[in-house]
């Protein structure tokens, strides 16, 4: 990548009808971090046919001039508030195609879009994005496309934990951006825990317009009831485990699902590659 920016999120682009709400989402918060946006866009191939013969190069010039037309629409749409850059990779898996991306190109975040669908019970998200969220070493977003009017105000349900702060992080962003309100929402009892994880996400989402709000009850009953009165929610993985049905946790799945709204999932890594990525940063 040509681009001096220490801040990257890449954002998958599948279905091109969700492509502005998806980077618009990704620039909004790279704008934050005086960051860029990767577009990333997959060549899906078969496992066994001719194009095993050719390499990405070949393929990409002989058969994948109307992907990247698409992905380079994307990218000038998307061009303005930061650097915005656009690669198309060839695979036959995209999962393992995004999360190589991820790596290779150094991205400190991954947002991909989720149109939420009956499924299997073994399929928590959908097949690609489960493994995205299991195996990407790096943050990730999963967007439930939703509609697309601007945003005014966004719900933030606070929980204790590092994916409850990105989502935290998430929404200061977009709410600077967009002059938002963000709504905390904690569901439980009203005391000194509440007071404590509510004081501290409101100093973590300054300097974005706050109102916090204490609620007992069904915790995704809730958050799903609230949800359709906001433009946006976004709310962290609860997940314990590496479990298929702990993915993402079942209050973050249960919403995603229900609300007629756009959501928000996020997922911290917590793992040895941002130690990593931010020592080589240093050392450089």
């Amino acid at each position: 990548m040509g681009g001096t920016s220490e801040y990257r999120i890449a954002v998958a682009i599948a279905d091109p009808a969700n492509a502005a709400q998806l980077t618009r989402t990704a620039v909004d918060i790279a704008r934050e971090r005086d960051g860029e946006v990767l577009v990333l866009r997959v060549l899906v191939t078969e496992r066994q046919s001719p194009f095993a013969l050719y390499n990405d190069d070949v393929i990409i010039r002989e058969f994948g001039g109307e992907e990247q037309e698409i992905l380079d629409r994307v990218v000038e749409t998307a061009r303005g508030a930061v650097p915005v850059s656009g690669q198309l990779l060839v695979s036959f898996d995209v999962a393992r195609a995004l999360t190589n991306a991820v790596v290779e190109f150094d991205c400190d975040a991954l947002l991909v879009g989720w149109q939420a669908r009956e499924r299997p019970s073994e399929i928590v998200l959908g097949s690609n994005i489960d493994r995205l969220v299991a195996r990407t070493p790096s943050d990730v977003l999963v967007e439930k496309i939703g509609p697309a009017d601007g945003v005014d105000s966004i719900l933030v349900p606070v929980a204790e934990g590092p994916h409850a702060e990105l989502a935290a992080d998430v929404a200061r962003a977009i709410a600077v951006a967009n002059d938002a309100e963000i709504n905390l929402l904690r569901v439980g009892a009203e005391d000194t825990t509440a007071e404590r994880l509510l004081a501290g996400i409101a100093a973590r989402v300054a300097p974005a317009d706050v109102d916090r709000e204490v609620r007992t009850g069904s915790v995704t009953d809730t958050v799903v009831e609230e949800a359709s009165n906001h433009d946006i929610t976004i709310l962290g993985s609860t997940r314990q485990g590496m479990l298929r049905r702990q993915l993402v946790g079942s209050v973050p799945q249960a919403v995603g699902r229900r609300a007629d709204t756009t959501v928000i999932i996020t997922r911290r890594e917590v793992g040895i590659r941002p130690r990593l990525t931010r020592l080589v940063r240093e050392t450089l």
